[in-house]
């Protein structure tokens, strides 16, 4: 283990060769994107001195705090292009453990984040509608279900709308399939491809119906979830999405949510990090302003063409046992925005919802989608240039190189006048071109005496016709680079060497001014099997760029004193 002394000079030496730290991997939590603003945000609001200032028309609330809360919360687009969230809603009168009375609603929005209008009970003819845990599931032949658990046993209702009415199917079943049998809480479920319905209980345990939407599920195995809380889990909310089954929890003691993934949904569930916690800045709004709720549970997903684009959490103000019912603390669901593109693509947080690449220039190839780099807009004109390609992801500036914020994709993108090449940057004028006959030009001069003391070329007798730079920035081997019209000692260029800002360097020689020179004509890539300098624009560096920082290391090791 180093010491926090060599680590720091470590630091200094890495950054001043520009060799980058790795940066922590993205978890789902870093994907939930601000907040709008419907229409202020309101200090006076019950719970905003604890919370901050907040948006009241966001999601599903009692804003005066008069006659509900609410709980739960899943969202579905329906076709009237609406969107319909299902949730819980007890007396506030009650406080918080008056859960146990709630029922079943249905909420409708013109947008995603709210306001959400409360259209009622779904089933009043039904237990006077009582539910909660509620979800809700679009089925394969277009109509819907909607599943409430705890104070009921896993009921499930279904309707050909939205707006129902609602038909009370039964309560499911479970074969225990030699596991042991979970209880029928928390629980949420997807359809898969096949028609069969999958489905995770409170504690983990994934179950599977092909005989319908009751079950009997079959459990699959024991707990997916890991076991690092003592218990405390809960609350799953299971979907699919960029070719992965998903499942967010909730471990209440400790006020975090964990996100797993797995291929086909039953096995090999790997723990992919932190999805929530409200102590975070998660949860803000596009001026900054940033919520802190006491407590984020009963995650919800709202799926639109294939992708998250939003997340639905129950929250309340205080610790539960502290919202005893007439006071100035209560519970609402709340929604937040979500970039599931990124996610489901293993993007960088931020990165999608821009503009396609535009059309390829001269021989170039379009833009494989086009997904913009961090910022999300593409560069000015959006084409590459002659023989140029759009890397997948990497908006292009009006001459071809890489826009602000933008990410390129495999193999760096050519301008006209020669952009930086695979093998290293030529500067800016620093190529060198020699006339027939031994005579030099640097910055468009003839150098003193033609290049040569007495006017006389190096051993060899000629320079390379026309002083064409060959590829990868070095010189045509035999000829010479003249600097202020001398020669190299040896006239040989390093075969292979990357041409470094400033021009080519000769074996031997000297590199040429950038001064008034002017780069290659033809914009094409240049190759190189030299070492690639370019780490800080995201490129690797290859041995001789270690082996120098291992050599400096070295030297600034501290010594012991005698």
């Amino acid at each position: 283990m180093i010491s926090m002394r060599t680590f720091l000079r470590l630091s200094v030496v890495m950054s001043f060769l520009g060799v980058p730290f790795p940066a922590a991997a993205a978890t789902l939590i870093d994907y939930f994107l601000p907040t709008p603003i419907y229409d202020k945000l309101e200090s006076n609001a019950w719970g905003a001195a604890a919370v901050g200032p907040r948006e009241q028309h966001n999601g599903l609330e009692d804003m005066t705090l008069a006659q509900y809360v609410y709980w739960d919360g899943k969202i579905i687009k329906g076709p009237d292009g609406k969107y319909h969230m299902f949730a819980s809603r007890w007396a506030q009168t009650k406080g918080h453990t008056g859960w146990g009375g709630s029922v079943a609603v249905h909420a409708v929005s013109d947008s995603p984040t709210g306001p959400y209008v409360d259209k009622g009970i779904c089933w009043p003819d039904n237990e006077g509608g009582k539910g909660h845990n509620v979800t809700a599931l679009e089925l394969l032949d277009g109509t819907y279900a909607v599943l409430v658990s705890d104070t009921r046993p896993g009921d499930v209702f279904t309707s050909p709308s939205l707006d129902g009415p609602w038909t009370y199917r039964g309560s499911i079943t479970i074969d225990a399939n030699g596991f042991s049998a979970p209880a029928a809480k928390n629980l949420s479920f997807v359809v898969r491809p096949d028609g069969s319905y999958l489905m995770v209980s409170k504690h983990g345990m994934m179950m599977v119906s092909t005989s319908g939407i009751t079950g009997p599920y079959k459990v699959q195995g024991n707990s997916v979830f890991p076991q690092a809380y003592d218990g405390s889990n809960e609350d799953p909310v299971l979907w699919y999405s960029g070719g992965k089954y998903h499942i967010v929890f909730n471990f209440f003691n400790v006020r975090k949510m964990l996100h797993l993934e797995s291929t086909d949904g039953i096995n090999n569930w790997t723990n992919m990090g932190l999805a929530a916690d409200p102590t975070t800045n998660m949860v803000r709004y596009t001026d900054g302003t940033v919520n802190h709720w006491n407590k984020m549970e009963r995650p919800g997903v709202l799926i639109e063409n294939g992708h998250v684009t939003h997340f639905t959490f129950a929250v309340i103000d205080v610790d539960k046992a502290q919202d005893l019912g007439n006071d100035s603390h209560g519970s609402k669901v709340i929604v937040v925005p979500f970039d599931g593109v990124s996610f489901d693509n293993g993007s960088p947080p931020g990165s999608s919802g821009g503009t396609d690449g535009g059309a390829g220039g001269t021989g170039g190839v379009s833009g494989s989608g086009g997904a913009p780099g961090t910022g999300g807009k593409t560069g000015t004109g959006g084409t590459t240039a002659a023989g140029g390609k759009i890397g997948t992801g990497g908006a292009t500036t009006s001459d071809g190189g890489t826009g602000t914020g933008g990410i390129t994709g495999g193999g760096a993108a050519t301008a006209f006048a020669g952009a930086p090449e695979t093998g290293g940057a030529i500067g800016s004028g620093g190529a060198t071109a020699t006339a027939t006959g031994g005579t030099a030009k640097i910055g468009g001069s003839t150098a003193t005496s033609g290049g040569e003391t007495g006017g006389s070329t190096n051993a060899g007798g000629t320079v390379a016709t026309a002083g064409a730079v060959a590829n990868g920035g070095s010189v045509t081997t035999g000829g010479t680079i003249a600097v202020g019209g001398s020669a190299g000692s040896v006239g040989v260029s390093g075969t292979g060497l990357g041409g470094a800002a400033g021009g080519g360097v000769a074996t031997g020689g000297t590199s040429a001014p950038p001064a008034g020179g002017t780069t290659t004509a033809t914009g094409s890539p240049q190759t190189s099997s030299g070492c690639s300098c370019r780490i800080a624009d995201g490129q690797t560096r290859s041995y001789p760029t270690f082996a120098l920082l291992a050599l400096l290391m070295l030297g600034i090791r501290p010594r012991k004193r005698r």
